[in-house]
C-alpha cells in the first residue's frame, strides 16, 4: 500500500528485528534503483504483534488481506495486485514467496475446499462493521492466557498504553460503573449497541478531560486511530453556522 506494508511472518528464532532491518535495507535499495530516487522509503520503526497460533492465525491472515479494502483500494481483496489473497482463494498451490498451508490447513484437507472455505471466511469478515483483531496488552493477538505465557511476569503493566494514566483509568471506571458495565467489555471487542455507545462516551471523556491523544486511545481501546477519531466526532456537538 502507499504508506504501509502488512506481513504475517513465522520465525523459529527471536531475530525479527534483524529480518526487518535486512528487508527494509534491501527493498529500499531495490526501489530507489528502479525509480531513480534516493533516501528512506519507510519511516519509523515497524510494529509487531505476536499471534496465538493456530487459534488466531486465520484471523490475522484475514486482517492483513482486508487492509486494502479498509483503505478503499479494492472492492475485492483477492483482486488487489500487491496482496497475497489471490494465492489463498484462487491458486491451486502456494507461490514461491507465500506459504499458505499453515492458514489453509484449518479449512480442510483438499486445496480446493480450503480455498473455497477461506474465501467464505474472508467474505464473512468483509460484512462485519469495524472488524479488527483481538489485540491484548497492545502486544499480542489472542487470549489473555496467551499474553500471560508470552510475557514475563509483571510485564503486562509495562506494556500498558502510555495514555492510560490514573486520570484516564479513573474516567473509564466512572463511565463503566455509571452504566453497570465491566471495564474489560469497554476495552474488548464486543460490538453490542449498548456497549458501543458507552465506549464512545468513555473515549470522548478521556480525550477531552484527560487530554489523551488519539494514538494513545487507540492503544488503550485496541482500535485503529481512525475508529477512535470517528467515536470522538460522533460525541462532539455539531457546528452551528
Amino acid at each position: 500500500m502507499s504508506r504501509e506494508v502488512h506481513v504475517l511472518l513465522e520465525t523459529s528464532q527471536g531475530n525479527l528485528s534483524t529480518v526487518m532491518q535486512g528487508f527494509n535495507t534491501l527493498y529500499t535499495k531495490y526501489f530507489n534503483s528502479q525509480h531513480n530516487t534516493t533516501g528512506h522509503l519507510f519511516q519509523g520503526r515497524y510494529k509487531a504483534l505476536l499471534v496465538e497460533a493456530p487459534q488466531y492465525l486465520a484471523e490475522a491472515s484475514a486482517f492483513v488481506h482486508l487492509q486494502p479494502l479498509r483503505l478503499g483500494l479494492k472492492e475485492k481483496p483477492w483482486r488487489y495486485q500487491w496482496s497475497s489473497c489471490a494465492a489463498y482463494v484462487e491458486s491451486e498451490e502456494s507461490g514461491p514467496l507465500i506459504d499458505s498451508d499453515a492458514v489453509l490447513s484449518s479449512f480442510g484437507r483438499q486445496r480446493l475446499k480450503q480455498s473455497v472455505r477461506y474465501l467464505k471466511f474472508i467474505q464473512d469478515r468483509m460484512k462485519m462493521p469495524g472488524y479488527e483483531l483481538p489485540v491484548v496488552g497492545g502486544v499480542a493477538v489472542g487470549s489473555e492466557e496467551f499474553l500471560a505465557k508470552v510475557l514475563p511476569k509483571g510485564a503486562v503493566e509495562v506494556a500498558a498504553p502510555l495514555g492510560a494514566g490514573p486520570e484516564a483509568r479513573k474516567i473509564l471506571a466512572e463511565v463503566a460503573a455509571s452504566h453497570g458495565i465491566d471495564q474489560e467489555k469497554l476495552l474488548g471487542r464486543l460490538q453490542w449497541r449498548e456497549i458501543s455507545s458507552v465506549r464512545r462516551q468513555a473515549v470522548h471523556r478521556i480525550w477531552k478531560e484527560a487530554r489523551v491523544g488519539v494514538t494513545e486511545l487507540s492503544r488503550l481501546f485496541n482500535r485503529t486511530p481512525s475508529a477512535i477519531s470517528q467515536m470522538i466526532r460522533a460525541m462532539e456537538p455539531p457546528l452551528v453556522r
